[in-house]
C-alpha cells in the first residue's frame, strides 16, 4: 500500500477524484442521476 501512495499518477488520481471534499447528498444525487441517465439511454 505504501508504494501505491508514492506513485505520482495514482496520487493525482486519488486527490482529484477519490478525496473530494463534497457533501454526501451531492454525491448520492450525482450517482442517482447518472444511473437514471444510463437507464434512459438504454431504453
Amino acid at each position: 500500500m505504501k508504494h501505491i501512495k508514492m506513485n505520482p499518477l495514482i496520487k493525482i488520481f486519488n486527490s482529484s477524484l477519490m478525496n473530494l471534499p463534497t457533501p454526501t447528498n451531492i454525491t448520492t444525487m450525482w450517482n442517482f442521476g447518472s444511473l437514471l441517465g444510463i437507464c434512459l439511454m438504454i431504453q
